[in-house]
This record gives C-alpha cells, structure tokens and sequence, in this order.
C-alpha cells in the first residue's frame, strides 16, 4: 500500500541553494556534506563504465524533508546507479561514458502528472488552440471564429471530418459560442469547440446534425443539451454526458494512420514539458485498446499509465496491470461523479450564485450518476479485485456522495492508503478534509484553477468558497501527501504553471486566491515528481534521484526551489530524459 506520512512545518523547507555547485546544510543526507549516499558496490566501471555520468549543475534529488542536492548522478542501462559525490561518480566512468556538463542548469526528477487526458493533447496539438492568454490568445468569440476558420483551411481537417479546437472559455468571454456563431465557421463541415473544462462543448448546425442531436433529442442522464428560446431547437452548446461521449468520437481520428498521427503530436507536446510518465485520466470506447496498440507497435517513449471509465468495466477485468508493457499500463478505474466548476456543472450543496442561462435561481449542478448504491457497487468491486480507483468530484455536493458510497466499503474491506484517489476536490468543505485521511483517500487536486479561474469563482460561488478551492495546506496540515495536476487539454501540460499557481494561487487580475493554502516551492515539486508517482504507485522506483530508480530526468533552464517564486512559470524544460536516453530537447 501507498505511504500517508506526516508532514512538518512549511518553514522547514527554507534552506535553498547558496551556490549552484554547493550542498545545502539542510539536507537529509547521512553525511555532513549533503550529498545522497552512493548505490552499494557499483560495478558499472568494471563492465565497460556507465552510460553517462551528469555533473556541473543544481542536481535537485527531492529525497527528504527539504531540498538536497548532489554533485553527480551516473546513468547506466536506463538506471540511476550512483547519486552523490562528482568524485565518486568518476569512478564508474569508462570508455564509452558520456560526461554531460550541465552548465549550471537544473538537473530534477522527470515530470509525473496526476491526472491529465493525455489521449487528448494530440487534439490539443493538432486542432485549433482557443486558449485565452497566456496559453492562447481568444479573447472574443469572433477569436473563435477566426481562428476555427484558420484550421479549417489546413489539411487536418481531413483526418477527422470536422473543424475543431479545444479551450474556449466562457467565464472571460461572457458566453458560450452557439451553432449561429459556428455556422459562421461552416454551414457545410462540422464544427465543434470544446470548452477549457472538456466537460461541455459546442457544435454548429452541421455538427448537430452529424451526431444526431435534435429537436426532438432527450437529455441524457448526466447531461443536458442547451435549448434556444423556443425550448426545444438545441442552442449548439453541449453539457456533460450530452457533450463527452459526442467529443471523444470527434477529435479521436479513426483511421490508423491518424490516430498515429495524433498520438505522435501529443507525445512530442508532453516530452517538451518535461513528462516522462503521462495519465490518460478516463478512457472510454477504443481508449484502452488504441493504447495497447501504440505500446506494442513501439510508439510510446515515456510512459502512460491508463484509467478506465466504469462504462467499460471488462477492460479492467481483463487489462489491469500493475508493470508497464512496452511503456503502458492500464492502472485502475475511473468514476466520474459530476462535471466542472468553472462550468457551473459540478455538483454543490448551495445554489450557484449565477446560474448557467436557462436555469432556476436554486440551481446547484448535477450528479453524473444519481444512484449512490450503484457509486457504491462500483468501489466495491475495485476493491474486491484490488484495483486502484480514481473518482472525479469537484463539487461539495458530490465529494459528500464519494464519502457515502466509500464508507460501507472501508468498513467491508478495510482501510487501504491510496487505493482511492480523489480527482479535483475543488469545492471539498472543511469539514469533509478529515474524512480524506480517515478513508485512506489519496487526493489529487487543481490549484491551477486560482489563476484561470479565481476572479470568476467570486462571481459564481462567492469570494469566501472562492479562496478555499483546493485547499492545498489544510490537506497537508492532517498529514497527507498530495499531489498538483494539469487535467491538460484543460491548460497546456505545463507542469511548471500548475506549480507557479500551487505555490502563488494568484488570480488573472493579480489578487491572491487563498494565501493559508499556499505551499512551498519545494512541496510544489514534490507534487510534481515524487508524491505523483506515489499517487499512481510507482514511487519504489520513481520520482527522486536515488540509486536503483529509473533514469527518468529532467533538465530546466533554472532552479525552481530557489528561483523567486512568482518566476517559477518562466522556466522552460531544456532536456527530457527517460531510461536514461534523451526523448526530448529544445534546441
């Protein structure tokens, strides 16, 4: 089982790098010069010499309670083999040892996401970006327009059938674009854009007509389709389950060479961030198997770890492993219990303070999956087959149901540290926070909403419930480890910004979004690289440079511990490295 050790002061975590080639005194280490002990007998030498051996640089091992450094790390046969001394790794230098100096760079542990759509960053790559600044540059919906047109002109359009683009966000352009705005775009191809949050979409006429959404169309259960006046023609703008099973046939190309093509854009996109293990947060339809073929056809070089939606059960029951192969693994289930905040579509206890067009004044979202016993029946079989689960609640409302449906199966099969991990949290209460601890739960959360969507959360929820999104330190402070995740496409893959808003929790107009929940730097990292691969875990053998782990490295242009920290999302991912061989690197 996962580890849940307690956590000390913040403040212990104030002594920084002096000097790029200096040990802090604060280290961890066994031996007064801050340096991590060497791999017992290394032979590497006697075999020919390792395969490289990095020195010259901030070499950040995130071992301890604080940060400590070494002088040199060996690599040899996709392995670290020696953390320590730049003496003592010369000792394992050979004739075919590559010395890498690192220039005073940053050398860290590669990068490890929590939770992400990693199936979707070749959407995001390949499709048009309708980010907002500083991710894009969509202001307005005729942005939107123009650049849906853009893509339209190209030659990926083929690859799909439709004109798309991923990240549109309605709470800073006032609206959702509807099928009149995207008609604009086409009156004869499909159009869609899809929200910043993935949970809604929308389509123009053509769209609408290409997936079968009509007048005449019900609402799913877990979804809504947004009518005009009339109440009964759909608007073009798509919710939850109306929007996500319509969204991944679209922008997943169906003939081989363009799922490949996608798959190899989304791959590049997440090795130039610095990831060497991704997560595919909940696979539906050919997810799994689309994976599976990649893996086996050698097109993954970093690893991905996949999460299965409950709608596809078998795939769990047949696939769950806990190695990779071929650089995949399916790791568990998924469970999705209710939509986005920033959509208003999460589940809460209190009404939203403005309700989505079309909505009552006691609106208050929705649950994905109304029957708490079926919740229930689907934990418990995790837990019968010993199959990590990840559960999606984001409102209050739906953290209370995973809290329901969890009970009866802890008192059935006992406490299990990490075998449930909770997906976002944004609007967990304080009085919720004990029960994470007490049921073993494992949470990944999404403080990068404070810069995206502070502002807009004042408006829609509330400036009290507002700063408590992803209450990072009060999580922290009952003694468990927690880990920073981009939900990318949501925002690029960028894990040094989902660091920055973790650290900072400043808002797009400047104003800090819950000082108390703020963390360290270092904590910042750790959620980045060590306590995510203990989230999946995986942290036996990465996450930290420690001899016997995976060469899994990378290389930024500063040092994100000592750097200040409002720069932290000015540092750019120089080197990528996985098994001890470079996939990725800025020229």
């Amino acid at each position: 089982m996962r580890k849940l050790p307690v956590l000390n002061d913040w403040t212990r975590f104030a002594c920084l790098l002096a000097a790029p080639l200096l040990f802090v005194a604060c280290t961890p280490a066994s031996d007064n010069t801050g340096a991590q002990p060497s791999a017992a007998e290394p032979t590497a030498g006697e075999q020919g010499g390792a395969d490289a051996i990095y020195h010259g640089g901030n070499i950040l091992t995130m071992e301890g309670d604080q940060p400590a450094y070494v002088e040199a790390v060996a690599v040899d046969d996709g392995k670290i083999i020696f953390a320590g001394t730049r003496s003592e790794a010369e000792k394992l230098k050979g004739a075919g040892t590559v010395s890498v100096d690192l220039g005073g760079k940053t050398m860290m542990p590669g990068l490890i996401d929590g939770h992400a759509h990693f199936l979707q960053f070749g959407s995001q790559a390949v499709g048009a970006n309708l980010l907002a600044p500083p991710d894009g540059s969509v202001n307005t919906v005729d942005d939107i327009v123009a650049k849906l047109k853009e893509f339209g002109s190209g030659p990926d359009v083929a690859r799909t059938g439709w004109i798309f683009g991923t990240g549109y966000d309605d709470a800073l352009l006032g609206r959702h674009p509807t099928r009149e705005d995207l008609d604009k775009v086409s009156t004869e191809i499909p159009v869609l854009a899809v929200h910043i949050s993935g949970h809604l979409s929308a389509m123009n006429t053509a769209g609408l007509r290409a997936v079968g959404i009509t007048a005449d169309t019900p609402d799913p259960e877990g979804g809504r389709i947004r009518r005009e006046a009339d109440g009964r023609t759909p608007s073009g703008v798509l919710e939850e389950l109306a929007s996500i099973p319509n969204v991944l046939k679209i922008i997943n190309p169906g003939k081989q060479e363009d799922k490949d093509y996608f798959l190899a854009r989304g791959i590049e996109l997440a090795k130039s961030y610095g990831y060497t293990t991704a997560a595919e947060g909940r696979m539906m339809g050919d997810a799994n198997a689309d994976l599976m073929s990649a893996a086996k056809r050698g097109l993954l070089d970093i690893d991905v770890i996949g999460w299965q939606d409950y709608t596809g059960m078998d795939q769990v029951e047949k696939y769950y492993s806990k190695t990779y192969t071929d650089h995949y693994r399916l790791g568990g289930l998924k469970i999705t219990l209710d939509g986005s905040p920033q959509g208003r579509t999460a589940w809460r206890t209190r009404p939203y303070l403005v309700p989505p067009d079309g909505q009552k004044a006691d609106y208050k979202g929705y649950p994905a999956i109304p029957d708490t016993k079926q919740v229930e029946s689907y934990i418990d079989k995790a837990y019968t087959n010993n199959w990590p689960v990840k559960i999606h609640a984001n409102g209050d409302a739906a953290v209370d149901q995973m809290i329901a449906a969890l009970e009866p199966v802890v008192k059935k099969h006992g406490v299990r540290p990490g075998e449930t991990i909770l997906v976002h949290g944004q609007f967990i209460r304080a009085d919720q926070i004990p029960k994470l601890k007490e049921l073993g739960i494992f949470p990944s959360m999404f403080p990068m909403h404070t810069f995206y969507w502070g502002d807009w959360y004042d408006t829609i929820v509330g400036h009290d419930m507002a700063v408590q999104i992803s209450p990072m330190r009060s999580i922290m402070n009952t003694g468990l480890h927690v880990t920073s995740h981009t939900d990318a496409p949501v925002a690029l893959p960028n894990l040094m910004q989902v660091a920055w808003a973790t650290v900072n929790r400043v808002s797009r107009s400047g104003k800090v979004v819950g000082e108390g929940e703020r963390v360290t730097p270092y904590e910042a990292m750790k959620m980045i690289t060590l306590w995510s691969a203990e989230e999946f875990g995986e942290d036996e053998h990465k996450g930290s440079i420690k001899a016997g782990k995976q060469a899994d490295l990378v290389i930024l242009s500063d040092n994100p511990v000592a750097i200040e920290p409002m720069n932290i999302n000015k540092i750019v991912v120089l080197e990528t490295i996985k098994d001890g061989k470079t996939v990725s690197k800025r020229e």
